[in-house]
């Protein structure tokens, strides 16, 4: 009864987060982007559970699999700031996108993804005490802030800021994954 559960749940939460992402579709502006993008997020996760069913016992992954997974999971948290930048209509940058705006959403990713990979790092390994995790903490409250100050720089329509936190929290579950992947925990 246990594994039965286990398997509902974790069904369950995959439909919700494929759900999620293939809201990132609305950002574009164009509806039926919804569709393409869930669509899209279902074939990669298909994908990825053909590869490990096939190959692996229960739920786990080899190496070279996990590695790439890593990688993907990685790229596609750098790579998503930066198509809404220069390829959607969610900031008004103006009319002419340079190349400085990409390298400085690229640095701005990073800097959110360390923050973030710092806080995790400083609240799950080094947390026995208390002014450890503090400093987590308060490395996510800052961090969290990041995106909204960014974007109220260009456009202050709460829409607009809230689909940027969207987009910053899909970055986030992307690369943790991504990362976890890369560096497992022995």
């Amino acid at each position: 009864m246990k594994d039965k559960m286990f398997n509902i749940k974790q069904i369950v939460l995959t439909v919700i987060f494929l759900g999620a992402l293939s809201l990132m579709g609305m950002i574009t502006g164009e509806k039926y982007m919804v569709a393409v993008y869930g669509a899209a997020m279902i074939i990669i996760s298909g994908i990825i559970f053909l590869f490990v069913r096939r190959k692996q016992r229960h739920s786990e992954i080899s190496s070279e699999r996990s590695r790439i997974t890593g990688i993907v999971l990685c790229a596609l948290a750098l790579i998503t700031p930066l198509l809404l930048v220069l390829k959607s209509n969610v900031i008004n940058v103006g009319d002419e996108v340079t190349a400085m705006m990409g390298v400085i959403t690229l640095v701005v990713t990073i800097l959110f993804i360390g923050l973030f990979a710092l806080a995790v790092y400083l609240i799950n390994y080094k947390g026995e005490g208390f002014a450890m995790r503090a400093l987590g903490y308060l490395i996510v409250i800052i961090a969290s802030l990041i995106p909204g100050i960014l974007m109220s720089r260009f456009d202050k329509n709460t829409s607009t800021i809230g689909s940027i936190y969207y987009v910053a929290l899909a970055v986030l579950i992307m690369s943790y994954n991504g990362i976890n992947f890369l560096l497992p925990k022995e």
